[in-house]
């Protein structure tokens, strides 16, 4: 087993920006010095990899006038966007439309058909781009690594005539190939990846070919299919042609599972049962809609029921999309539909939105979409089939008696709705060890293929104590991963337990908000073969870079070397 601290890390980059030919050959003799020192003379790539990120940990060597000066690191966070299909959705802000700047808001014309017209109605050019727009005004730290997908309302004459309404969009002229191109374009100007587009029931055959096909010359690159395509005809014609483009598919869901007078469990599902079909041949899995308050445990159980059955089949490449929950996104592999925007107080005083409400206060938390993909730059989503999967049999129970203005689901309103998931889940790695005194948050981590690993422990909700954060210290088998270490929201304390460590580490950590790594090894306690981290200092490093205002749960990227 390989001691912890000979692992490699490709995530380091010079900070000399003034002359960076000079920085890298250096830093690539120092890599080759480690080596010398460390292993054999015939070096592999792996192993120079290895002296490369020790190499970058020690710093640029320095004059003597420099040589009690501290050690300069280089962020841990890599500069390019993470290719994985990652997307913003309007579908939120476009419901959050209707009603701004009014005294107040008829509740009910946002729920149910209603809300859903009003918010199609909403779509068009001017909040998409305008002075103050959507693309101009959201996610700007991380929108190269985003697609902007456009939701209902921005086609003309159905739900998938992939015709941009010159009503709504007057500035874009031309073939339908044309007019979308320049929106395409548009945006990836502003900083996006570029345009994805949502659909319902699109048509197969020769028709259906003929809007991927005009899709691929407009350089579109996702679908979000939102129903339809029952045969995948789509999937069969995209692969026959080679085309690229990535298409997204769904098993329509009400927002909460089950049983949810009971318990609210989402069920097993069998290799031939209707989800996993659509797993074993769509690109993107979407675990769908969920409630707000609720989402957490809705959206874990589904994920964990569709990652039992699918681990161990490496030929099932499809990945899953967890919509908005981007910390389980982060850890455990998954893509995530963003939906989130900074949008609120503009409808009147109790300034209802049925999409993102509650004391989480999703709105005031934008920084989680900054660290998670960050840390996805570091280890993207894979593969729902590779590797393995194990939940715990413990079950944690969240529940919420739903009032007006907290659902778009009228047959909610005034029901206490129950919705429970597995207390741990575990991808590829084993099932981390949860102590407390009283009650357990929900706890996941995951083994990346390349070797990272992160973990997460999130919130709570029930119905006389609402979101919140029970105490617990967690215990995590690292086994002989080198890492990097990606460790979101709040513990108590954190072990990460290794097969063996040699002596002399250092540990480095960077709130993956920020651009600053900082040393911590004495901040750290060493145990044998584990090393612990203290709550309170993982949530000083992990909100270090906290956006003012913003009330995001700590994200952070640990290096051991």
């Amino acid at each position: 087993m390989r001691p912890i601290g000979c692992g490699f890390y490709q995530g380091f980059r010079s900070r000399d920006r003034h002359d960076s030919s000079r920085a890298d050959s250096s830093l690539v003799e120092r890599a080759e010095e480690v080596l010398r020192h460390r292993r054999s003379p015939l070096l592999n790539r792996r192993e120079f990899l290895t002296g490369l990120a020790a190499a970058s940990i020690a710093g640029v060597k320095k004059g003597k006038a420099e040589e009690n000066a501290s050690p300069v690191f280089s962020s841990l966070i890599p500069s390019k966007p993470c290719k994985a299909p990652n997307y913003w959705c309007t579908w939120s802000a476009q419901n959050y439309v209707y009603g701004q700047g009014m005294g107040s808001v008829d509740i009910g014309l946002l729920e149910g058909d209603s809300g859903s017209r009003l918010a199609h109605d909403a779509m068009g050019e001017a909040v998409l781009l305008g002075p103050n727009g959507w693309a101009s005004s959201f996610h700007s730290r991380v929108r190269e690594d985003l697609y902007l997908l456009l939701d209902d309302g921005w086609e003309k004459g159905g739900t998938a005539t992939f015709e941009l309404d010159s009503a709504k969009f007057p500035s874009f002229k031309g073939s339908s190939a044309k007019r979308l191109e320049a929106l395409n374009r548009e945006l990836r100007r502003i900083g996006w990846r570029g345009a994805a587009l949502w659909c319902r029931n699109p048509p197969d055959g020769d028709s259906g070919a003929a809007l991927e096909s005009m899709c691929v010359e407009a350089r579109i690159e996702y679908w979000k299919i939102d129903g339809g395509d029952r045969d995948f005809s789509l999937v069969k014609y995209r692969d026959d042609r080679r085309l690229p483009l990535t298409l997204e598919h769904v098993n329509g869901e009400p927002p909460t599972n089950g049983d949810w007078k009971q318990d609210g469990r989402f069920g097993s599902q069998p290799w031939d049962s209707r989800r996993m079909e659509i797993l074993r041949h769509t690109d993107v899995y979407r675990t769908y809609d969920v409630t707000s308050i609720l989402s957490l445990p809705t959206t874990l159980d589904r994920l964990s029921e569709m990652l039992k059955s699918a681990a161990g089949h490496p030929e099932l490449r499809g990945l899953i999309n967890v919509e908005d929950e981007a910390y389980v996104a982060a850890v455990m592999g998954c893509t995530m539909g963003v939906m989130r925007h900074p949008l609120h107080g503009l409808r009147g005083a109790s300034d209802p939105d049925l999409f993102f409400n509650g004391s989480r206060h999703t709105k005031m938390r934008m920084d989680e979409i900054v660290r998670a993909l960050h840390w996805q730059r570091i280890a993207p989503p894979f593969a729902s089939g590779v590797g393995t999967f194990q939940c715990s049999q413990e079950i944690l129970k969240d529940g919420w008696t739903f009032s007006a203005g907290e659902t778009w689901s009228h047959t909610l309103l005034g029901a206490t709705v129950w919705q429970s998931a597995p207390a741990v889940l575990a991808r590829d790695v084993e099932i981390p060890i949860v102590e407390s005194e009283g009650e357990k948050p929900f706890v996941f981590a995951c083994r990346f293929p390349g070797g990272a690993v992160a973990i997460g422990a999130q919130e709570r909700t029930h119905p006389r104590r609402d979101w919140y954060m029970p105490a617990a210290r967690v215990t995590l088998n690292a086994a002989d991963a080198p890492g990097p270490f990606g460790i979101f929201g709040e513990f108590e304390r954190l072990t990460l337990r290794f097969g063996s460590m040699r002596p002399g580490l250092r540990v480095i950590a960077q709130d993956l908000a920020g651009d600053e790594p900082v040393d911590i090894t004495g901040d750290v306690d060493f145990d044998g073969t584990s090393i612990q981290f203290n709550g309170r200092m993982l949530r000083r490093i992990g909100l270090s870079s906290r956006t003012p205002g913003d009330l995001s749960s700590p994200g952070l990227v640990v290096a051991i070397t």
